[in-house]
């Protein structure tokens, strides 16, 4: 890797995959929502990356567009910003998303060398946090977003598939007591739900991509911190009432009944003022007239 690529995240998150290689050029890599995820390009090529392409087609939607130009990153690529070029010519993309997953190919003067096909794995609950206490209902929803047709699983796809362990490492059955594994059609969105008891406080549960060969390639983890520790959520800390005191009225009532007669009397005397003052000059003009 380059200088730019040897730093403290880079390392850190090119942990997180494993290539799976089904020929010499084509490679699967599996990375997570957020992570990043290093593109290679694995066959000899020229000196420096001035005759390398990098394209990325996403199915569903179609969408085709050249990410690296002569060894440079197009700046008119919405993943410009987060994609960086290694001195061997593989391609790193940071804080991944949802919209990076599909097929990557590595060109040298057009023809291709690697194949790349980036799969990205996410976790989210659907379960408000009220569920979060002892008989509450936990639903966890892994979804593996595939370089296929992100969000879905072709069927005939049987280079992974994605499971549900428990903090010991141990998958999780299908249908138990108190866990349920739900499926989408589809091996590529699971949904766990859980029926939470007292020892699940801050328990840990997994969602893993394994390959065929039984390698774990990625995975992300769940811990379920309760915010109620009792099954009834209504028993809550409420103040003492004491029926002796009596009610008290709200201050802007008080207020009100205060300020209300005061501003009547302050009007009432200053229009008193004025009309007894009118009346005063009216006399004086009536004075002046009889006089002359």
């Amino acid at each position: 890797l380059s200088d730019s690529c040897r730093s403290h995240v880079c390392s850190k998150q090119v942990q997180f995959f494993i290539l799976v290689s089904s020929d010499q050029d084509s490679v699967f890599v599996y990375s997570r929502i957020g992570d990043a995820a290093l593109l290679p390009c694995t066959r000899p090529i020229s000196a420096g990356c001035s005759s390398i392409t990098w394209t990325f087609f996403r199915g569903g939607l179609v969408r085709y567009s050249e990410e690296v130009t002569g060894g440079r990153v197009n700046r008119d690529s919405d993943k410009s910003s987060r994609t960086t070029v290694t001195s061997n010519c593989s391609l790193v993309l940071s804080d991944l998303t949802v919209g990076d997953a599909g097929s990557y190919v590595c060109l040298e003067n057009k023809e291709a060398l690697t194949d790349v096909y980036l799969s990205l794995l996410s976790v989210h609950s659907g379960s408000p946090i009220t569920e979060l206490r002892p008989g509450g209902n936990l639903f966890l929803t892994c979804i593996l977003f595939t370089y296929y047709d992100a969000g879905s699983c072709k069927p005939y796809s049987n280079v992974f598939r994605v499971n549900w362990l428990d903090e010991d490492g141990e998958q999780l059955p299908r249908d138990e007591s108190r866990t349920k594994l739900l499926t989408e059609n589809t091996r590529c969105n699971v949904t766990l739900l859980i029926k939470l008891q007292a020892e699940d406080n801050n328990r840990k549960w997994r969602c893993q991509v394994d390959t065929t060969e039984n390698k774990k390639v990625t995975f992300l983890d769940f811990r379920s911190s309760f915010l109620f520790q009792n099954t009834d959520m209504d028993q809550t800390v409420k103040p003492p009432v004491t029926e002796e005191c009596p009610a008290e009225l709200p201050i802007s009532r008080i207020v009100l009944c205060v300020v209300l007669p005061l501003l009547v009397c302050i009007v009432g005397f200053f229009t008193w003022k004025s009309d007894h003052k009118r009346a005063t000059t009216s006399a004086a003009v009536i004075e002046l007239q009889d006089v002359y």
